[in-house]
């Protein structure tokens, strides 16, 4: 094989898993910088295929709040959920924000993470716009 092919697959391999390790701020409603990161292909995976298997909004918006809970260390505190008074660690995300606020910021979460569901055609597009 060509060598500066080789180059350009190694070259691509180690951006694409120093993107899988990528965690960014996010202005978390009413709180601030909070940090979260990335889930792994299997976990979008999943994801997408709970959002492809949903029967409607409800079901979109409970898979919108496991993926801020689950990308977001600090939410996933034990002491957290204790002083929030949750016996379902996913309900501090409901807790913390409306339904509009985890809508919109569950939107710019999915971007980033660059979920996508299948639509009827198999075509991928945005679960925000799922």
């Amino acid at each position: 094989m060509d060598k500066k092919l080789l180059q350009l697959f190694a070259a691509r391999a180690e951006q694409k898993e120093k993107s899988r390790l990528e965690v960014k701020e996010f202005d978390f409603p009413g709180i601030g910088k909070l940090a979260f990161h990335k889930p792994k292909q299997t976990e979008i995976l999943e994801y997408m295929e709970a959002l492809a298997e949903g029967k409607g909004v409800k079901d979109a918006m409970e898979i919108v709040k496991s993926v801020i809970y689950d990308c977001c260390p600090t939410l996933q505190d034990p002491e957290l959920h204790q002083s929030l008074g949750v016996t379902d660690p996913y309900d501090t995300v409901l807790r913390l924000m409306d339904i509009s606020e985890i809508n919109d910021f569950g939107a710019a979460v999915f971007d980033w993470v660059g979920l996508t569901t299948p639509d009827a055609d198999g075509a991928a597009k945005t679960a925000k716009n799922s």
